[in-house]
């Protein structure tokens, strides 16, 4: 079998070695290994052979505490992993790079530094190596931002191009990968969704180019033990300035943070506590007498609470200008309306010289922190398509009485625009007191969005309804005096805002021709002007030859998760994760336009846990079981939803259900949260599901767990495939295994794949699946059995038919019998125990069952 993509390795068996091949040309980096399996006299021959001599270290990992729980001891053992491996591939970068040192770094005043971006992370880069007594030059594509007319602000750069306003708080640069967040929720998924459908992409999902879906599906992959790790890694690394850089530029200290919900409130107000920057957490009824402004927003359920913070805001133009003229008095240089368009090496991997627009630029040292628009410039690099864009817009409203004297944030969870900033400031034209308001998260990926976008349009609308709920004078009187005064110039800024799907910056090292470093920095989301400090001492430190926590916590390579892979016999192993390898779609051509239309029990969100990991961004309807009885009861049926209720309360008594859950959940990883169903209902068959396939248009339906399926769906949702649990043909309808083992007909224990037609599970067979029987098992075994195997299989055959491989598909020649919910009676219930705990049904018949490949 050959592995498409690197993965983690676990043994869980001390007593064999991996026998699986390998064949990928990639390393295994990361061994977690369980028991005796690894001593110091005894080292898996497999372990030596794919690590191929790269052994950076081995950590061994003491016993459990007691009064720790599996599930928070795994993510610790997983920390520490994570962390080695970061530790190491940091170290082999700084190995390369010490190995090609020359003397510069000894004699700093004569040592030059080109830097590409003149963005704040560059901005701050330069002004500390020009103060180290280093030659500077900092190279932008864009022109010079304190003589750019107004109408040109879109050939600036994130810093210079948005409005005249940053913040600083000890959570700006959080990573939004959490899931279960109390403050952000249905995180998964939100790229995949467009601003007006709840999610966080200006760019229909559609239209993503490879690329881009490459790095969203980066982002959905990052658990939520490492979203939380990253989170702290940035959040520790947070640093202050020179006090004298931030006068007479807008200075404004602590901030204010308003929040609609109180679970929101609760949860910053720990959050902030735990950091050290709470400065006061009043009630509601004392933030309103302080505040008596926001009164109307709190009254309207607008408004539950507020604390104050540390923080600050400047005017970030004027900051800008004055560090410019710091760096320039320090004697560093500026090169304005120069594109860098390359980075050129020799034969060893060194870089030799940058190309750029106005010819070659040389320097001892580089720095190339290109934002969003130069992101095509770390080709080639470890960094390559980790910087994808996500823009936010700014509007301003006049500041009225009672006039904000601090600057504030926003929170408004499960709205457009989520996160609010609003700095307290003066118009630098007409000298006026007004507030600017900037937020939202807009997916652009490697693209700028179009001025008539109705997602960016959706984005303006719902700050200028923030505006008008907390600051309703001031946004009335903007809105009497027309654009120009809620806009600067009359203009619709926005910013794109360098991302990566970790939340984590980005820091690599790479070795040039005369002994330096090129350094590549940025991708910082929302934090690039908090952590440019801290950004700044880990180049300088790097130059110098000394370690800096960034090194490590922010190398591109952290993050990029491999499949997970478990082990088990020396036969290749049945787990569901090789099935997912062999089913994962080749990035080549379109992705498959994949629906699956499910129920809500144990087995279909293992299902999707399955599609999740092999084909992110397919489609799903949901149709729960509740909904089911529902409709059954608003349709006149009432004896069919007894009969569905009856069912489920037979095997809710003697714990079935808990035994489903707790085997399934045994695949799916405790941290993982499939993306929100596209569509849930309480049946398949009406007008919303209709007129949303009718959209999708899918290639491929996988159907399981719902209600007879009309033929109005049918017609409109490509090739289904139908996974029913029972003998085709048979056994059709409901509780198969239950009528097989009640024939006595063990052998017709399984599970088939069939394409599904009006006809009940009447369709031509793609494959049936025979779940091995032991004298333990009992039908809610052998049930579920059935479905994890069919699960896998159908998996499988979503892989072929995505590369384009035909399925086969045998008629079914018989007629076979249909059983309804009613069929199974208490007497017959009793009658098949008696067959399997008095008679030794399976004990007589186990083993001999046919497997059907």
């Amino acid at each position: 079998m050959k592995f498409l993509q690197p993965m983690y390795i676990h043994f869980s068996d001390a007593s064999f070695d991996l026998s699986v091949p390998l064949t990928s040309p990639q390393t295994i980096d990361v061994w977690i290994c369980n028991g005796e399996e690894v001593t110091a006299s005894h080292v898996p021959k497999s372990m030596l052979e794919y690590a191929k001599g790269r052994v950076f270290g081995m950590a061994a990992f003491p016993q459990m505490p007691a009064e720790t729980s599996a599930k928070d001891w795994d993510e610790s053992i997983l920390r520490d992993a994570e962390m080695l491996y970061a530790r190491a591939r940091a170290n082999a970068g700084t190995q390369r790079v010490d190995a090609n040192a020359t003397t510069n770094s000894q004699n700093a005043r004569k040592t030059s530094v080109v830097l590409v971006g003149a963005g704040i992370m560059n901005l701050m880069a330069a002004r500390l190596l020009a103060k180290r007594g280093y030659q500077v030059r900092v190279v932008d594509q864009g022109p010079d931002p304190r003589a750019c007319q107004a109408k040109d602000w879109a050939r600036l750069g994130v810093t210079s191009g948005g409005h005249n306003a940053r913040m600083f708080t000890n959570t700006e640069a959080d990573s939004y990968n959490e899931q279960d967040s109390d403050i952000y929720q249905d995180m998964q998924s939100i790229f995949r969704k467009t601003v007006r459908d709840g999610g966080w992409s200006v760019k229909l999902p559609k239209d993503f180019c490879a690329a881009e879906r490459a790095w969203v599906h980066a982002f959905e992959r990052v658990p939520g033990w490492m979203a939380a790790t990253f989170k702290k890694n940035i959040q520790e690394e947070l640093m202050s300035t020179t006090p004298q850089l931030f006068e007479d530029v807008g200075f404004h200290k602590d901030i204010i943070r308003l929040y609609v919900e109180d679970v929101a409130l609760d949860a910053s107000v720990k959050l902030n506590q735990t950091l050290g920057a709470l400065l006061q957490a009043p009630s509601s009824q004392e933030f309103l007498k302080t505040y008596p402004g926001f009164c109307s927003a709190a009254e309207s359920d607008h408004l539950a609470g507020g604390i104050i913070v540390d923080g600050f805001t400047v005017n970030i133009h004027l900051f800008v200008a004055k560090l410019m003229g710091h760096i320039t008095a320090l004697g560093g240089e500026f090169v304005w309306d120069c594109e860098v368009r390359g980075i050129q090496r020799n034969a060893n991997g060194e870089v030799t010289m940058l190309k750029s627009q106005k010819g070659d630029l040389e320097a001892d040292h580089f720095v190339v922190s290109p934002g969003t628009t130069g992101s095509a410039l770390l080709n080639g690099t470890a960094s390559e398509n980790l910087v994808h864009g996500v823009l936010g817009v700014w509007l301003q409203i006049p500041n009225l009485d009672p006039q904000m004297r601090q600057s504030m944030k926003i929170h408004r969870r499960g709205h457009k625009v989520e996160d609010i900033n609003l700095t307290v400031t003066k118009d630098q034209e007409n000298g006026e007191d007004i507030l600017i308001l900037g937020g939202a998260y807009g997916y652009v990926g490697l693209d700028r969005p179009a001025p008539d976008s109705p997602e960016l349009a959706a984005l303006y609308d719902e700050l200028e309804e923030v505006a008008r709920i907390y600051f309703p004078r001031g946004y009335a009187e903007a809105k009497k005096r027309g654009p120009a005064a809620m806009y600067p110039g009359g203009h619709r800024k926005l910013c794109v805002r360098p991302f990566t799907p970790t939340g984590l910056g980005l820091f690599e090292k790479i070795p040039t021709a005369k002994g330096g470093q090129l350094i590549i920095t940025g991708g910082n989301n929302t934090g690039g002007f908090a952590q440019a400090p801290g950004i700044a001492r880990a180049v300088l430190r790097s130059f110098m030859g000394e370690q800096d926590p960034i090194h490590v916590l922010f190398h591109p390579d952290r993050g990029k998760l491999p499949l997970p892979v478990t082990c088990r016999s020396r036969t290749p192993s049945p787990v569901p994760f090789l099935a997912g390898i062999n089913g994962v779609k080749a990035e080549a051509g379109q992705p498959l336009k994949l629906l699956l239309v499910c129920s809500d029990g144990p087995q279909h969100r293992y299902l999707r846990y399955r599609l999740d990991q092999a084909f992110p961004g397919y489609r799903c309807i949901q149709e729960p079981g509740d909904g089911q009885i529902r409709q059954l009861m608003s349709k006149g049926r009432v004896v069919d939803a007894y009969w569905q209720r009856y069912h489920g309360l037979r095997r809710q008594i003697p714990g079935y259900d808990r035994q489903r859950k707790a085997h399934f959940d045994r695949l799916v990883p405790a941290d993982h949260v499939s993306p929100a169903p596209d569509l849930m209902v309480d049946t398949i068959n009406c007008r919303a599901v209709w007129d949303a396939v009718d959209q999708w248009q899918p290639e491929l339906t996988i159907v399981t767990g719902t209600k007879y399926i009309g033929k109005k769906l049918i017609a409109r949702a490509g090739l289904m495939i139908n996974l029913h649990t029972g003998h085709l043909p048979e056994y059709k309808g409901n509780h198969c295994i239950f009528f097989a083992l009640y024939d006595g007909a063990v052998d017709k224990v399984a599970s088939t794949l069939h394409q599904l037609t009006p006809s009940l599970d009447g369709g031509d067979v793609l494959d049936c699946v025979f779940p091995p029987v032991s004298p333990a098992d009992n039908e809610e075994t052998l049930y579920t059995k059935c479905l994890e195997m069919s699960i896998d299989r159908c998996v499988a055959h979503i892989g072929r038919f995505s590369r384009g491989e035909k399925l086969e598909f045998v008629p079914q020649e018989a007629e076979g019998r249909t059983f309804r919910h009613a069929d199974r009676t208490p007497g017959k219930e009793i009658w098949l125990w008696g067959k399997l705990n008095l008679f030794g049904l399976l004990s007589r018949t186990a083993g001999k069952q046919k497997q059907v490949e």
